[in-house]
C-alpha cells in the first residue's frame, strides 16, 4: 500500500492541504495546533504500524512545504512482546525517521529532534496486539513534534551559518532505535560536524520545564553544558520557570537528563540539550514522576491511553498546550538563532 493510500484509508489526506497552508497565527498557536492534529489523526503510532507510517508521511509533507530538503530514512528493527503464558515472541518491522535539512555554510550541524512514535500498553503486550491504537500520545510525544514543527517554520528563512537538521525519530519507544539508526548512517566525519543536538520530549504533563545536558559529554567536558546554561539564562530573563535536574538520584547527576533520543547522541560524544517537562524533585528523583497533580494517579501520563489524550489532559491542565508551547519557543528560538550563527548573542 502506498503512503497516500494509507493516508486516504485513515481519513487524513483531505486535511493535509489546509494544514500546509501558510498561517499568520503565532508560533505557539501553530505548535499547539500541530500537537492536537498529530494526537487526534495519528493515534497508535507504534513503530511499524500504519499510523506511524502515515504520521511520517504527514511530517515529510509539512517539512517539505516549509522549503526544507526532506527525506524519509527507513530502518529495520524488531518488537518483542510476552504473552500471558510468558512465551516471548519477536516481531520484525520497519520504522522510519524523517530528516529535514537547511544547509549552512560553516560545515557545522545542529540537530533538533523529537520522536513521533507511541508506546504500547502492558495489556496489549500480553495479548500480542500490535499497534496500541488507543494511545494518542498528546504529551508523549505529539507535544515535542509540535514544537519542533513550529521551530522549523520560524527558522526556515533564517540566515543560518550552521546547517540545521530537524529529525522526527521513529521507534524511540523500542529503545531509541530511530536516533541510533540516524547516527549509524553518518560517517565519522559527519558525526564530528554535529555541535549540538536538541531533543524535545513530553512537554505538557510535567509540573516544570527542564533543560538538561548529557551525562557523558558533560562529565568529559563542562563546556558541553553551555546550551543548557544558555537556555536557563534565557528562561530567567523571560520570567519563565525552567530548571535542570537537581541530582537527587545517584544515577542521574545534577544538570543532566536521561531516557530519550538525546542519549544516543550523548553516547556518541555530541553535546546535547534535553528539553522535557516533568518533576525531578518528586518520587524517586529520577524524573519519572511528572506531576504532583492528584488527578493523575502515580504522577505520570506516560503510555496511558486514559490520560495522554485530547479529552483528558487539556481538562486536567487547562491552557497548558499553548502555555508550554509558548514558553518552549520563547526560549528555544533565540537559543537556536544564536547557536546557528543567525543572530549574535547579546
Amino acid at each position: 500500500m502506498t503512503l497516500h493510500k494509507i493516508l486516504a484509508v485513515l481519513g487524513v489526506l483531505s486535511c493535509l492541504s489546509p494544514c500546509m497552508a501558510a498561517d499568520a497565527s503565532p508560533a505557539a498557536e501553530r505548535a499547539a495546533r500541530e500537537m492536537r492534529y498529530i494526537a487526534s489523526q495519528f493515534p497508535g503510532r507504534l513503530a511499524g504500524a500504519e499510523r506511524e507510517f502515515a504520521a511520517a508521511e504527514y511530517l515529510h509533507i509539512q517539512l517539505s512545504s516549509m522549503g526544507y530538503q526532506t527525506q524519509t530514512q527507513a530502518f529495520d528493527t524488531e518488537y518483542s512482546y510476552v504473552f500471558a503464558n510468558n512465551v516471548r515472541q519477536r516481531r520484525l518491522l520497519q520504522s522510519r525517521n524523517v530528516v529535514a535539512t537547511k544547509p549552512g555554510v560553516s560545515g557545522k550541524v545542529i540537530v533538533i529532534g523529537a520522536h513521533f512514535d507511541t508506546a504500547t500498553t502492558l495489556h496489549e503486550v500480553h495479548e500480542g496486539v500490535f499497534g496500541g491504537e488507543q494511545l494518542q500520545g498528546l504529551d508523549d510525544n505529539a507535544s515535542g513534534v509540535g514544537v519542533m514543527l513550529a521551530l522549523a517554520r520560524e527558522l526556515a528563512d533564517a540566515p543560518v551559518q550552521h546547517t540545521l537538521k530537524f529529525v522526527a525519530f521513529g521507534a524511540k519507544e523500542l529503545g531509541l532505535k530511530g536516533s541510533q539508526a540516524y547516527l549509524a548512517q553518518l560517517s565519522a566525519t559527519e558525526r564530528s560536524q554535529i555541535v549540538l543536538m536538541v531533543n524535545l520530549d513530553s512537554l505538557l504533563t510535567g509540573d516544570v520545564l527542564y533543560f538538561n545536558a548529557g551525562q557523558r559529554t558533560l562529565a568529559a567536558n563542562p563546556a558541553a553544558g553551555a546550551a543548557r546554561d544558555r537556555a536557563l539564562a534565557l528562561a530567567a530573563s523571560l520570567a519563565i520557570d525552567a530548571r535542570s535536574n537537581p541530582g537527587l538520584h545517584p544515577d542521574y547527576p545534577a544538570g543532566t537528563g536521561c531516557c530519550s533520543d538525546q542519549e544516543s547522541f550523548d553516547k556518541a560524544g555530541i553535546p546535547v540539550l534535553a528539553v522535557e517537562a516533568t518533576n525531578w524533585s518528586l518520587g524517586k528523583g529520577d524524573g519519572y514522576t511528572q506531576t504532583a497533580l492528584p488527578d493523575i494517579p502515580g504522577g505520570s501520563s506516560w503510555h496511558r491511553p486514559d490520560i495522554d489524550n485530547l479529552q483528558r489532559l487539556p481538562q486536567l491542565l487547562p491552557g497548558r498546550l499553548e502555555q508550554r508551547a509558548g514558553d518552549s519557543l520563547r526560549i528555544l528560538l533565540p537559543l537556536l538563532l544564536e547557536a546557528s550563527g543567525a543572530r549574535p548573542a547579546p
